[in-house]
């Protein structure tokens, strides 16, 4: 499986990657990682890396072409985008350099690429016997070049897996400073423009101070950007109400995921089967305050599987935060949908969808 960057704590084709080739091991198919020279290949001792691209111009990709015919596999599937790629053509004709090797192809973004992206991975899919992408809007897109039967969806997976254990979790939450709060909800991910914590913030300063309180689970954002958050958060009077962790391991974000009241991620594009971090949330049976837009995909249902309010309604998100503040039943039933939901986005179902992409390719039966 070829990813040029091979960085899974960092890059979430990355760990994309990692996941799938680990899961596809336990199913007994030999699946590798091939990434790009001079990275660390020892991400997961579980996952066979190998660093054989030099670089992804067109001449360095035929170098990797006739490595990868010389290691006689049954069929190449490539992964698309990661930066190691960028602003090179050498992984959009890899497969043209195979010669005759089957090839699958992975698009992850097509959607919200530029024209020119659009163009190359056209290319990409162009060249391969199937393309996979990772939520229906691409599949619509792509639908207008090729026809339905060299297109596959199969959606992404939690990026989190959940852990038995609860208590380092609490323990966190316990030790907020601080007035208590009737609900404790979660922010996870990246902080950075696009993921609507403006309007989070909006929303809590809507909402009296022992109603509910924020959690944000995240990597120290870029400092011009933290440091606007932190002053909006003072000119909102919510500042007491907004903790943040830092960095945590995945099992510390799992037994925290499972300690709080609720995920609110309200995405200014709206709710996509893309968000790992949503993903990761209904995995743990959270009940999740998100949003919708014309992406957001059907199966995302208001007050069945998630509460959704519009992009950038503040008074939307926090109507919905009070439903789940007054509403337990409510609450329990939209956490029992998200666990029903999240079945659809198993690794293990994942994997076995991408098994029989395999075996479709290379014509062979059950």
């Amino acid at each position: 499986m070829v990813c040029g960057t091979y960085l899974p704590d960092h890059c979430g084709v990355s760990d994309y990657t990692r996941r799938l080739v680990k899961e596809l091991r336990t199913r007994n198919v030999e699946a590798s990682v091939i990434t790009t020279a001079g990275l660390y290949i020892g991400a997961d001792p579980d996952v066979p890396a190998f660093a054989l691209a030099e670089d992804w111009t067109v001449s360095a990709v035929k170098h990797l072409a006739r490595k990868l015919q010389q290691r006689r596999p049954d069929l190449v599937h490539i992964q698309f985008p990661t930066w190691r790629y960028h602003g090179k053509w050498g992984v959009n004709v890899l497969p043209r350099y195979l010669h005759g090797l089957p090839v699958v192809t992975t698009l992850h973004e097509y959607c919200m690429a530029p024209p020119g992206g659009r163009a190359k991975q056209l290319l990409s899919v162009f060249y391969s016997r199937k393309a996979i992408v990772t939520q229906e809007e691409d599949w619509r897109l792509l639908a207008r070049w090729f026809s339905s039967d060299r297109l596959s969806t199969i959606p992404i997976g939690s990026n989190i897996d959940v852990t038995a254990d609860a208590t380092s979790g609490r323990n966190i939450l316990a030790s907020l400073a601080g007035e208590s709060a009737k609900l404790t909800l979660l922010f996870f991910g990246f902080v950075r423009p696009g993921k609507g914590l403006e309007t989070l913030f909006q929303a809590l300063s809507l909402l009296p101070s022992s109603s509910a309180r924020l959690l944000i689970v995240a990597p120290d954002p870029d400092p011009a950007y933290g440091k606007s958050l932190e002053e909006m958060a003072l000119q909102l009077g919510i500042a007491e109400r907004i903790f943040s962790t830092g960095y945590l391991s995945d099992a510390e974000v799992s037994s925290i995921m499972q300690a709080v009241d609720g995920a609110v991620l309200p995405f200014e594009d709206g709710a996509t089967s893309r968000r790992g971090s949503l993903l990761a949330a209904l995995a743990h049976g959270l009940p999740v305050l998100t949003t919708r837009s014309e992406r957001t995909p059907a199966s995302f249902v208001h007050k069945v599987n998630m509460l959704l309010s519009p992009v950038d309604d503040a008074k939307a998100l926090a109507a919905n935060i009070r439903l789940l503040l007054e509403c337990p039943a409510l609450k329990a039933d939209i956490s029992h949908g998200a666990e029903l939901l999240s079945a659809d986005y198993a690794w293990a179902h994942i994997a076995q969808q991408t098994h029989q992409v395999y075996k479709d390719v290379l014509g062979r039966a059950d």
